[in-house]
This record gives structure tokens, sequence and C-alpha cells, in this order.
């Protein structure tokens, strides 16, 4: 009988750690899809303060490229999504926002720095999250989602890093100038 006894409960340990890993990898795959999502969001709202609130051509222009990745990935998104829940709520969202917002609206004189920075940010994490799930190879749909949509992603890293030497290549020059106004004088 203790046999009996031995093999059912090895077998229901067997069972349980069984359901336990494929608990534990749904809950990863949820995390991966909602950190996504974050990602996504914060991305999308940043492009919408820096729109709204910069009239420079450069920021502006670096937003509709940015949205143009956004919305050229957002079907294959969606259905990455399809069936999964998100677990990003209103409040979440006024959270970023009010971050994000703060972060860029502090100095109005740095703003297309932190811009480019709270971007540049974003896309990192964006890009390490993909290189990530393409390491891993599981998860298929995410998987290929990820490979679709790196590519944009370090083209997106590539225009903001030029646009941040520009800026602060131009920042310079505007210092330089200031100085050597100030030594005429």
């Amino acid at each position: 009988m203790t046999k009996y006894s031995l093999i059912i409960i090895a077998l229901g340990l067997l069972v349980t750690s069984c359901q336990s890993a494929s608990v534990k990898e749904t809950e990863d795959e949820m995390f991966v899809v909602n950190e996504l999502f974050l990602l996504r969001t914060e991305g999308m709202a940043l492009c919408d303060i820096a729109s709204s609130n910069n009239p420079s051509p450069e920021i502006q222009m670096a937003c509709e490229k940015l949205r143009n990745y956004y919305t050229g990935t957002q079907e294959d998104f969606v259905y990455l999504c399809d069936g999964r829940s998100v677990a990003l709520e209103q409040e979440d969202f006024d959270l970023i926002w009010k971050h994000l917002d703060t972060q860029l609206t502090k100095d109005s004189m740095q703003f297309e720095i932190a811009f480019i920075e709270l971007s540049a940010d974003n896309l990192l994490r964006s890009i390490a999250l993909h290189e990530l799930i393409l390491q891993r190879k599981d998860w298929e749909d995410i998987m290929y989602y990820a490979f679709k949509s790196l590519p944009e992603l370090y083209k997106q890293q590539g225009a903001l890093t030029q646009l941040k030497e520009s800026r602060v290549a131009e920042k310079s020059r505007e210092k330089m100038e200031v100085k050597n106004a100030a030594l005429s004088l």
C-alpha cells in the first residue's frame, strides 16, 4: 500500500510541478505583453506631449516618425494582445502622462533635449525587451512581433541619436557665439 501511496504522491507532485511551470510561463508571457503595451503607451504619450508643446520642426518630424512606427506596428500589436489581458488602466495612463509632462515641461529651455533623452530611453528599453524576446525563442507570436518591429526601433534610435547630436552641436555653437560676442564687447 505504501508503494502505491508513494507513486500517487510522486504523480501528484509531477502534475503540480508541470502546472506550476505552465502558470509561470503564462505569467511571464503576460508580463512581456504588458511591458510592451506600457512602453508603446509611454512612447506615444511622449510624441503627443512634444507635438503639442514644441513647434520645432525637428521635434515635430521626430514625433511624426515615431508615430509612423507606432501606427505601422499597431495592427500586429493588437493581434498580439488579442485574447490576453492587458493590465494598464486609465489611472496608470494618467500617471504616465503626468510624469512625462512634468519631465518635459519643467525647463522650457531644455524641452527638446528632455524629449530626445526620454524618447531614446523609451526606445532603448523597447529594444532590450524585443531582443530578450528573440533570445528566449518562446511565445511564437510575440517573437514574430518583435522580429518584425525591432529593425524599425533601431532606425528610430538612430534618428534620435542624430537629432540629439545636432541639438547639442547647435547649443554649443550658440554658447560660442555668446562668448565671442561678450569678448568683443
